[in-house]
């Protein structure tokens, strides 16, 4: 080729072909980028084209397989965390002051025994694992005592004092026992104090409790308390804010019993001093009682639960505390059917709890 002979190929692929050029473009096709590939062109490479549907389908593969083996892996763990040999002891994780164990030999305990009974001083205090399913601690001058401890199935008493709790497992697996009263866990974190006559209260930090005596059975959920009583049925949950005078008629409330007038004068007394937070109680009431829903109880769980759905005075009359579904939906609390969304209760409890329990952990 002359020098003076105008060839523009290599830059516009005008001119005639140098044979050596047109032989390494023939080498270097198949490796060669064509934008119009990404782009839906018709050009578009075919070893790309092919190849980009197999590398879809590795990625997908790899990706199930991952996620094959979370899912194996935390049914796994899962499992492992339920699992409990009959009568193994639990871990005694952490303690200060005076603890006592029964039959011990006077040395600070590690482990808690199946009818081993921890008893506290006026300065001791005792943190618990219970099992692999949560944790507990013991107040000082408290006692308490391990009944049963196996896969599903964990028992303690409380015989006096005050215990926190905190569980992350099914419904009705771990239950605390009072004089004449079983506490159930329903998926939760929760404090109760008692004295040796069964007398006290319970309060839910997280999910809820069932309380059963034999005279009644409560639920309590999040953020409410209820009253503890030996000798008669518990008192109606009411929420942490709820103001003294509404404390106040409530208590006057669950002391007659079945005998309160629904236009009475106590009635009349708590609706006064209720708020929209108080429809646990008075939601409450009417499932213990529904022949209070014939007053104006009844008007005014309409106004603080305005969402809810129809609930008539006629169905109350027929079915009775059945006729309550559409209110206990409307409540502000989870469900308790979803006990494993409160999946932060299987975290260490160093940094949570009350008061005494922080204190006894910063010790």
């Amino acid at each position: 080729m002359s020098g003076d002979e105008h060839n523009d190929y290599l830059w516009d692929r005008s001119g005639p072909v140098d044979p050596e050029i047109a032989r390494l473009e023939r080498l270097l096709r198949p490796h060669g980028h064509d934008g119009r590939a990404f782009h839906g062109g018709a050009a578009a490479s075919p070893t790309r084209v092919a190849r980009s549907p197999r590398r879809r389908w590795r990625i997908a593969y790899a990706a199930a397989a991952v996620l094959g083996l979370c899912a194996i892996g935390l049914n796994a763990w899962y499992r492992h965390r339920l699992q409990w040999e009959p009568g193994r002891p639990w871990q005694v994780i952490a303690q200060r002051g005076e603890v006592k164990m029964s039959g011990a030999d006077g040395r600070a305990p590690h482990a808690f025994p199946l009818q081993g009974t921890l008893q506290t001083g006026g300065d001791g205090m005792v943190r618990l694992r219970a099992a692999r399913i949560g944790e507990i601690a013991l107040d000082r001058n408290s006692q308490l005592r391990l009944v049963e401890s196996r896969t599903g199935r964990h028992r303690l008493q409380l015989q006096q004092g005050r215990m926190w709790a905190r569980v992350w497992a099914p419904p009705g697996q771990f239950g605390v026992g009072l004089r004449g009263a079983d506490v159930l866990d329903l998926g939760c974190e929760f404090i109760m104090q008692s004295d040796a006559a069964g007398n006290g209260a319970l309060t839910v930090r997280s999910g809820w409790v069932q309380v059963d005596n034999g005279w009644d059975e409560v639920l309590v959920p999040e953020g409410a308390t209820v009253r503890l009583h030996g000798d008669r049925a518990p008192g109606t949950p009411r929420d942490m804010g709820a103001t003294p005078q509404f404390v106040a008629a409530l208590d006057a409330i669950d002391a007659r019993g079945a005998d309160v007038d629904p236009r009475g004068e106590e009635l009349r007394r708590l609706i006064a001093a209720s708020r929209t937070g108080d429809a646990i109680s008075l939601v409450s009431l009417v499932r213990r009682n529904p022949r209070l829903a014939e007053g104006p109880l009844y008007e005014r769980i309409v106004q603080v639960l305005p969402r809810a759905g129809l609930v008539t005075r006629a169905d109350l009359r027929r079915r009775g505390a059945v006729a309550l579904g559409p209110w206990w939906d409307a409540l502000p609390y989870p469900r308790i059917k979803s006990w494993w969304m409160q999946w932060p209760d299987v975290l260490p409890a160093r940094d949570r709890g009350p008061a005494w329990l922080q204190a006894e952990a910063d010790g």
